[in-house]
């Protein structure tokens, strides 16, 4: 017998308990849809200010276990989404109060319908150490998602194989992960097949990280997926604080941003020319000037 208000295919009742006082409120969940998300937006007052962190990956996407059209529910509301690519935690933080456990923001996950996914919520204190580390971590380096980003992930997913090939996120970098091998067009090759052991030990540990799945044909495919990684988490970050800066003042706004985290950079005008290369090749939206590692956004 299930115990009264604990039943585990139907966390969302104490996130919606929770949420119809809520002042304001953070959702951090890897999964979310627009069925999902609507319920708690409902029960939301009108005024009560929303943060979400979240992510995008296309193969997710086209599977259909999250929608980067939530993004416009969220937006009209005066909320914001933040993003980065390894998330995988699921809370819920309502001023001094939180819910933390295995639920995403899903039909299923939620038990919007019946039944639901067996889950858990369980209540902490916003200030417990490790949610406020967590929160900081997103907080730091998460990239703020707008239109262009929405439609870049769905355009990346909309052109995966049907069905898409799931794969692990990758795990060999960080969360304040920056991309280390230049040019970046070397990627495709590897991916491909295309060259030599050697290279493909150095570009390896990028490629792990992007967590690309297999089954991509085209190299146009595979730098639409790419650009979508990209755009989210702290790389995205980095490139809308540092596009439309002189070379100079972009490369100290990218020391400044990675001492916030402890991200020791040891040679900091490299690492600029490195990550200005990837976005210029792999985000259509930014121009590069020639002759320069200026970025136009």
């Amino acid at each position: 017998m299930t115990p009264a208000g604990f039943d585990p295919q139907r966390c969302g009742d104490r996130l919606l308990a929770l949420a119809r006082d809520a002042e304001d409120i953070t959702i951090i969940a890897p999964f979310i849809t627009v069925p999902g998300i609507q319920p708690i937006l409902s029960a939301l007052l009108h005024e009560c200010p929303l943060a979400v962190f979240t992510r995008w990956r296309p193969d997710e996407v086209a599977s259909g276990v999250s929608d980067p059209r939530v993004f416009d529910l969220i937006s009209e509301r005066g909320g914001t989404v933040a993003l980065h690519p390894v998330l995988h935690a699921k809370a819920y933080v309502v001023g001094v109060r939180a819910l933390v456990g295995s639920a995403n923001v899903t039909t299923n996950g939620l038990g919007w319908t019946r039944p639901g996914a067996v889950e858990i919520l369980v209540e902490t204190s916003a200030e417990d150490p490790a949610l406020a580390a967590l929160l900081a971590v997103l907080r730091a380096t998460s990239s703020i998602a707008n239109e262009t980003d929405r439609d870049a992930v769905l355009a990346a997913a909309a052109t995966l194989p049907m069905p898409p090939v799931w794969t692990p996120v990758g795990t060999a970098g960080h969360t304040d992960w920056l991309p280390t091998y230049r040019p970046p067009d070397v990627l495709w090759r590897v991916y491909a097949g295309q060259r030599e052991d050697s290279v493909v030990d150095l570009v390896r540990p990028d490629l792990d990280t992007l967590g690309v799945p297999n089954g991509l044909t085209t190299e146009d495919a595979f730098n639409i997926y790419v650009g979508a990684i990209l755009r989210q988490g702290f790389a995205g970050k980095i490139a809308r604080e540092c596009s439309n800066l002189t070379t100079m003042k972009a490369v100290q706004r990218l020391v400044e941003i990675c001492n916030e985290v402890g991200h020791p950079i040891d040679d900091p005008a490299d690492a600029w020319e490195t990550l200005a290369a990837w976005i210029a090749h792999f985000l259509p939206s930014y121009q590069r000037i020639w002759g320069g590692t200026r970025l136009i956004g």
